[in-house]
C-alpha cells in the first residue's frame, strides 16, 4: 500500500561524539501511492564526524562552528532518491507513466542544541528545481539503560517538488489514453511524529529501533497517483561506533 518515504528519518547516528559509525538497517514502509504494497528494504548507516566537516548518508556538510557547540549552522549537499517509482504499482496505466528522476539538493540548516534544528533546501541537479523546508523538534531522554528521542517535524515541498513526485503531465497522461488525468500538484506539506530508541550492546556496539508516522495535507489526495495520506514505517538496526 505504501513507499519508504521517511526511511532516512533514523539513519543519523544518535553519538554526536563519536567520529563515525558503521552500521545496517533494516526498514518497512508503506507507500502513499495507489496499488503500491509497503517495502523492506535494507539501508547501510556510514557516517563521520569532524570537528567541521561530516558525512551523513546521504549528505555531505560543513559546520561554521565545533560539532559541540550548543548551536551550529551547516550547509551541504544531499542525495535524494526519488519517492516515485511506477514500477512499483500493480495499476496498469501507473506502470506507463514516466519514472521520477533522483535529485541532489544543496542546504543549510541551523541546529540549536540537540531539541531544535531546521533545514532549507533547494534541488542543484536540474531534475525539479524545488525547494523544501523542514522544522525539527525533538527531546533526548535516558530511559533505564535505553536512550529515548521522541521528535515531531513540519516539512513543505514547493510546487515544482511535490509535482514532482505527485504530478502527471500531459505527455503522461496521454501514454495511459486518458486514463489517468494530467495533474499539476501544488506546494505540499506533512508532519511527522516519530520515536528512536537506542541501546548499548557494547561500549562501541548499538541497537536502534524507530518507528514515524507522516501525515500529508488532505490536498495531495487530488492527486490520480494517491490513495492516501498518511505514511507509517518501522525501523531497527544495528551500529559499531568508532
Amino acid at each position: 500500500m505504501k513507499k519508504t518515504v521517511s526511511a532516512f528519518l533514523f539513519l543519523t547516528p544518535l553519538i554526536a561524539q563519536a567520529n563515525g559509525s558503521l552500521g545496517i538497517f533494516g526498514t518497512l514502509s508503506e507507500s502513499i501511492y495507489k496499488d503500491t504494497d509497503s517495502k523492506s528494504r535494507a539501508l547501510p548507516n556510514i557516517s563521520y564526524e569532524g570537528e567541521n566537516f561530516y558525512f551523513k548518508l546521504p549528505e555531505i556538510g560543513y559546520r561554521f562552528l565545533p560539532q559541540k557547540s550548543m548551536q551550529n549552522l551547516a550547509v551541504g549537499v544531499a542525495y535524494q532518491a526519488s519517492k516515485f517509482d511506477p514500477d512499483d504499482s500493480s495499476d496498469t496505466n501507473i506502470k506507463q507513466l514516466d519514472d521520477r528522476d533522483d535529485s541532489v539538493m544543496a542546504f543549510a540548516s541551523y541546529q540549536l542544541g540537540r531539541m531544535f534544528k531546521t533545514k532549507l533546501a533547494q534541488d542543484i541537479s536540474g531534475t525539479h528545481d524545488g525547494f523544501s523546508a523542514e522544522v525539527e523538534l525533538s527531546y533526548p531522554m535516558p530511559v533505564a539503560s535505553w536512550r529515548v528521542i521522541p521528535s515531531i517535524s513540519y516539512s513543505y515541498m514547493d510546487s515544482k517538488m511535490s509535482n514532482h513526485a505527485f504530478g502527471v503531465s500531459q505527455s503522461e497522461s496521454a501514454q495511459t489514453g486518458g486514463t489517468i488525468a494530467a495533474y499539476d500538484s501544488s506546494s505540499v506539506s506533512l508532519v511527522t511524529y516519530g520515536i528512536k530508541a537506542m541501546y548499548p550492546v557494547t561500549k562501541s556496539v548499538n541497537i536502534m529501533l524507530g518507528v514515524s508516522q507522516s501525515k500529508y495535507d488532505d490536498d495531495i489526495l487530488n492527486s490520480p497517483l494517491v490513495e492516501d495520506d498518511t505514511v507509517n514505517s518501522a525501523l531497527a538496526g544495528i551500529m559499531v561506533n568508532f
